[in-house]
């Protein structure tokens, strides 16, 4: 197999999504590369792409230790990953294979892909590599994306238990909130 790797940085802005960004650049070229290395635009790592598609090739999803410059994040982080019941794989800096991008149909384009993605992987490691992901913390953006994901699970109609034990145990409480409204039956008008 040859290997044939692109780095996508990623740089959008709302209202487009994540995926939305991403997908337009790997898409049309999915066909053309082996894998895709898919880095926020916010991180930095030292380590051979080429590398990782020798050793982890033959995996859908390889992850990294991301290392967050918030004392804050870093913090909360240890205090809430002491449970670990998959993978930890942050959506800031994934290794993804063609291979699997075809066969779940491309790379997905809305929010939340790095959930989407992590669903359908058969085969996901974490690499011993470090990704430095350069974020502070901002306290109105962490309960905007708590809200965000818990309407986005509600949507996948993601399980309730599942649900409740990752905000318990991430500590992650806007997370049930709003997977609990957006899963309220709205009243139909009469």
């Amino acid at each position: 197999m040859v290997v044939r790797v692109k780095t996508v940085v990623v740089r959008f802005q709302p209202p487009e999504t994540y995926g939305g960004f991403v997908s337009n650049i790997v898409n049309p070229v999915l066909n053309e590369f082996s894998h895709f290395l898919i880095l926020d635009s916010d991180t930095v790592c030292d380590f051979s792409v080429d590398n990782i598609a020798e050793q982890f090739g033959v995996a859908d999803i390889v992850g990294f230790n991301v290392i967050s410059s918030s004392r804050t994040f870093r913090l909360w982080e240890k205090m809430t990953y002491w449970l670990k019941l998959s993978p930890r794989v942050r959506g800031c800096a994934m290794f993804l294979s063609s291979d699997f991008l075809r066969r779940i149909g491309g790379y997905p384009a809305g929010e939340f892909v790095d959930t989407v993605l992590l669903q359908k992987s058969k085969r996901t490691v974490i690499a011993p590599f470090t990704v430095y992901h350069l974020q502070r913390f901002d306290l109105k953006h962490s309960v905007m994306r708590q809200v965000s994901d818990g309407k986005f699970r509600a949507e996948l109609r993601y399980p309730f238990w599942k649900t409740l034990v990752h905000s318990v145990f991430r500590v992650r409480p806007f997370v049930l909130l709003s997977y609990v409204f957006h899963r309220i039956p709205k009243e139909r008008d009469m």
